[in-house]
């Protein structure tokens, strides 16, 4: 998926319903401006739109459309600075599949966790 700040490669889906999917943030990215002059980071909520796209490009791939309902327990663990590799992951819960426990990582550490909720969207 291209957006204007980010391009999701290699999005797929394991056997364990995992989706997963890897990208990287340009240092000319407008999420870094003043964000911080001099030690620039990504801020959490383009963590989590990093989440909200994958999961809506999967279920557009699908065949399927859907919005996020909700957001939960969100933990911000690790700085993501500009050029890192990221790798995103998100798995629905096995009793309620519209709610995906996920993760961001960079560097193999998580940098972000939490619970995102969907929900089937027309149109």
């Amino acid at each position: 998926m291209n957006n204007t700040w980010h391009l999701l490669k290699n999005l797929k889906e394991s056997d364990t319903k995992e989706i997963s999917a890897e990208t990287t943030i340009a240092p000319d990215s407008l999420w870094f401006n003043g964000h911080f002059p001099g030690s620039p980071i990504l801020p959490g909520i383009a963590q989590l739109a990093l989440v909200s796209d994958a999961l809506h490009e999967f279920a557009r791939r699908k065949g399927g459309n859907i919005a996020i309902i909700g957001i939960s327990r969100v933990r911000f663990r690790q700085f993501i600075k500009p050029n890192e590799s990221l790798l995103v992951k998100a798995v629905p819960e096995e009793n309620n599949p519209s709610v995906y426990k996920f993760k961001v990582l960079v560097n193999g550490q998580v940098a972000c966790n939490g619970l995102m909720v969907t929900a089937p969207r027309n149109g």
